[in-house]
């Protein structure tokens, strides 16, 4: 499935929490505290799993949202990276 369709297609909380190995009801406290979007799609499908992986690991809710929230800074950081490499490139530079 590519990234866009994978951003795009919804699917249901019963749906997610069959595939996410949760309970509907706890898919629904994530949807609540803001873990996961209404709108679930497969990328939020993958973040339903993580949240699990993490809390089977023990870490409480508080610190699943840390984690996610720097997850998302690291990958806004690569990104923004990214375009300033392809930047020095196109200027025929090489990073520092």
């Amino acid at each position: 499935m590519d990234e866009r369709k994978k951003a795009t297609t919804y699917i249901t909380v019963a749906v997610a929490a069959r595939r996410s190995g949760l309970t509907a009801r706890t898919v629904r406290r994530y949807i609540r505290r803001g873990l996961v979007s209404d709108k679930l799609t497969e990328n939020e499908l993958a973040r339903l799993r993580r949240i699990r992986r993490l809390t089977r690991l023990g870490i409480n809710l508080a610190g699943v949202e840390v984690i996610l929230h720097m997850r998302r800074r690291i990958e806004e950081l690569q990104t923004e990276v990214d375009r300033l490499q392809r930047l020095l490139d196109s200027l025929g530079m090489d990073a520092l």
